[in-house]
């Protein structure tokens, strides 16, 4: 299974990623040990990365875990683990 890599570039990104893998913004923060209020701020920033560096990793396995792989090049994204 792919390991989180720092892929998380923008709050948009991070919105389709969170609705692909079947999460809703209080599932994600619950997850994370964070309120869903922090999951519509960072998502809100569409075109910027989300705050809180410490969260990168920790959102990107949170997706992993629910079978949703994130990818900064050729541009942002989020696809299911199991599709190349």
């Amino acid at each position: 299974m792919p390991r989180p890599n720092n892929n998380l570039v923008t709050g948009r990104q991070l919105r389709a990623a969170r609705v692909l893998a079947g999460l809703t913004q209080r599932t994600l923060g619950a997850a994370l040990g964070v309120d869903e209020r922090q999951i519509r701020f960072w998502e809100r920033r569409h075109h910027s990365k989300p705050s809180g560096a410490r969260h990168h990793a920790l959102i990107e396995r949170a997706l992993l875990d629910h079978g949703v792989i994130l990818f900064a090049e050729p541009t942002p994204g989020a696809r299911l683990a199991g599709r190349t």
